[in-house]
C-alpha cells in the first residue's frame, strides 16, 4: 500500500475547498457547517492538516476527510429536528457540526457527545 501524503493547508477554507475538489464533499450544507466550526478551535498544532492529530490523554481528533464521511453518510438524518447521539465524541469537533445541521430556524435538534 502506498503512502498518501496529505499536506497542511493553510487554512480552514483551503481545506474544505480540497475535500469538496475531491469529492468526499457532496452537499453544499456540509461545507458551509465545516466552515463555520473551524478545526483549528478545536486543534493548535496542525489543525488544517487532513491527518488525526493528538489531542492529549491519549486520544486523538479525526481526520477531517473523515469527519466529512461520517456527516455525508448520516447526511439524511441531521436535519432540523432530530436529537443525534455522538458516542466517543473526543474533541467535540464532530458535535458542534452536527448541532450546526440538527438546528433550523423553527426545529431545534438536540445532540449529545459522549
Amino acid at each position: 500500500m502506498a503512502f498518501l501524503f496529505r499536506p497542511c493547508h493553510k487554512s480552514n477554507s483551503e481545506l474544505i475547498e480540497k475535500l469538496t475538489n475531491s469529492g468526499i464533499i457532496k452537499h453544499k450544507e456540509i461545507a458551509n457547517v465545516m466552515s463555520i466550526v473551524d478545526r483549528g478551535d478545536f486543534i493548535t498544532f496542525n489543525s488544517y492538516q487532513d491527518n488525526a492529530q493528538p489531542i492529549g490523554h491519549n486520544a486523538t481528533i479525526s481526520a477531517p476527510h473523515m469527519h466529512a464521511y461520517a456527516m455525508e453518510i448520516l447526511y439524511d438524518v441531521l436535519k432540523p429536528g432530530n436529537n443525534i447521539l455522538d458516542i466517543g465524541s473526543g474533541s467535540g469537533y464532530l458535535s458542534a457540526c452536527f448541532a450546526y445541521l440538527v438546528s433550523g430556524v423553527h426545529n431545534f435538534g438536540k445532540v449529545t457527545g459522549i
